[in-house]
């Protein structure tokens, strides 16, 4: 449901009562000035050895219309802050406890926060998050591959994409926001520099020897990263929320629902559906061009003949050599032929596009012991 969040705490609403946990310690703040200073508390090696997990807090001075404030910022995952790993899925039942195990370790941190500001507490970054078991013999490894093909909309596509680590991730990028899918399992085992999921601790490395090597289970995570307060805002007023959310309100199973659906349906499943078809017959293709266009040239219906063949083996690739040859703009008229062959589609899709689309439409939080359970 949800994983990663950042909070913000207004000056008041903290107590820092071991400054020198903080590097620098952060009595410096008290001082005039020092707006550039940045103090901060993060995980120690020893818990991440320990399997421990603390959340990050920083303590930045900032001016003000009024003079000058020192908001507490508090990144954490909220799977593993109840359950030590973020393959088990929180509910929206484990707010209450959720809210408690991040006060305790706040406290152990040297920071106290009654629990009602950590409720209130403002939200600038979250990221809904679900994890599918995939069945019928397909792969993360092959989802994933299979999603590099499409093609995403000109705003991500400006910015950057990255299919990396052999197949087992990819990321459809912007400054503000992103859309991670990727091969929990496999992740587990990579180093920071190179996982999805660049917190992880003991206790969540361990988990790849009971993914894999004892359960053999393929489970694909779907990620949407809301990084800046803007995108987030504009997402959810656009779903029908309220802009600047506190912790209790993005902690809701329907919103975080409603953003990933969002997501997938934005992304994939209203333009690319059509790479994913088990139809691969060219002349089916033509009858259902002609069919559904009457008075097409025979010229023009076997180039959108060409196009899904070339589409199906790669949207991105045939992009990439059309843009070697014209400019940006042809690829775009060519791109709008692309809408006409995914409402055409023969809809015979991989099985597994109907598990990740039963998987966000009912939501259920997955458990490693037992899969998906009912609530």
């Amino acid at each position: 449901m949800l994983d990663t969040v950042i909070l913000s705490i207004p000056k008041g609403s903290y107590h820092v009562f071991r400054p020198y946990m903080f590097s620098p310690n952060a009595d410096i703040l008290k001082g005039s000035g020092n707006y550039l200073v940045k103090c901060v508390n993060n995980p120690t090696a020893t818990d991440k050895k320990e399997g421990t997990y603390r959340p990050r807090m920083t303590l930045m001075k900032r001016m003000t219309k009024n003079g000058s404030e020192v908001p507490l910022k508090v990144e954490f995952s909220v799977a593993k802050m109840l359950h030590g790993n973020n393959v088990d899925e929180v509910q929206e039942s484990d707010f209450e406890a959720v809210v408690r195990a991040l006060g305790i370790a706040m406290d152990e941190m040297g920071v106290f926060v009654r629990s009602g500001a950590i409720k209130r507490a403002s939200v600038s970054a979250f990221h809904p998050s679900k994890n599918i078991e995939l069945s019928g013999g397909y792969t993360s490894s092959f989802v994933i591959t299979e999603l590099h093909k499409i093609n995403v909309s000109k705003t991500m596509d400006l910015n950057r994409d990255s299919f990396r680590n052999s197949g087992h991730s990819l990321q459809f990028y912007t400054n503000s926001h992103s859309l991670v899918v990727y091969d929990k399992a496999q992740d587990l085992k990579k180093p920071a520099k190179r996982a999805m999921d660049k917190d992880q601790n003991s206790l969540q490395t361990s988990l790849f020897d009971v993914l894999v090597k004892r359960n053999k289970k393929e489970i694909l995570r779907i990620e949407a990263r809301l990084a800046k307060r803007v995108k987030l805002n504009a997402t959810l007023k656009n779903l029908g929320y309220k802009e600047n959310p506190t912790f209790r309100d993005v902690f809701r199973k329907t919103l975080c629902q409603k953003v990933l659906q969002n997501y997938w349906t934005e992304l994939i499943a209203n333009k690319n559906l059509f790479v994913f078809d088990v139809e691969t017959n060219p002349k089916k293709t033509l009858e259902r061009v002609v069919k559904n266009k009457p008075s097409i040239k025979p010229k023009d219906a076997i180039y959108l003949v060409g196009l899904q063949v070339l589409s199906k083996e790669s949207i991105r690739d045939a992009r990439a050599i059309v843009e070697r040859h014209a400019t940006t703009r042809t690829w775009y008229r060519i791109a709008e032929d692309l809408d006409f062959l995914n409402r055409i589609s023969a809809k015979s899709y991989h099985g597994w596009v109907k598990q990740v689309a039963d998987a966000l439409e009912e939501c259920v939080p997955y458990k490693l012991s037992t899969g998906p359970v009912a609530l």
